[in-house]
């Protein structure tokens, strides 16, 4: 959970980042991927339809913008956490990528936002970073364990298949 003064900056900075959101996402993806090339290949071949950010980098700026609307009303978002949780699972996102991705996230605000990107601003979207990226370490988790489980299931039913075939024998 966030502070009650986090909640308050971060929807008072909701306009400017409906107005600079692409501009920083798609900062955020060229400092990412001059850093961390590798991280590219998480893109490939998904629903990501430029490797520079491109195609991304507005519906990543759209989800920052309705956190920022609906930090304070999170299960608003709901059904779209659920959605992108999924959508992360089928790239393979790993939690330890959510803290990098943050940093870059903010270094974007503050290159984009100058003046507006204060130490407060930022401190503040650091904070709100962070409970929204464990949010979604949390559901993805989730969907990771379920997945195992089904595994599972389908191993063991076929496991139990040949058994039962070549005992027949």
């Amino acid at each position: 959970m966030v502070s009650q003064k986090t909640i308050e900056i971060v929807k008072a900075t909701a306009p400017i980042i409906k107005e600079k959101g692409e501009e920083i996402t798609l900062r955020m993806y060229q400092i990412t991927f001059e850093e961390r090339p590798d991280y590219k290949r998480s893109f490939e071949n998904t629903w990501m339809q430029h490797l520079d950010g491109g195609g991304q980098a507005g519906k990543l700026a759209a989800s920052v913008y309705a956190y920022a609307t609906h930090i304070d009303r999170l299960d608003q978002l709901a059904t779209a956490v659920g959605k992108i949780a999924h959508r992360h699972v089928e790239a393979r996102i790993l939690p330890e990528q959510y803290p990098l991705i943050g940093e870059k996230l903010l270094q974007a605000m503050r290159d984009v936002l100058q003046d507006n990107g204060t130490d407060e601003v930022i401190a503040a979207w650091a904070e709100a970073y962070e409970a929204l990226a464990n949010i979604f370490i949390q559901a993805e988790n989730a969907i990771y364990q379920q997945e195992d489980r089904e595994l599972i299931e389908r191993l063991t039913t076929a496991n139990e298949a040949d058994t039962s075939r070549y005992l027949k024998l």
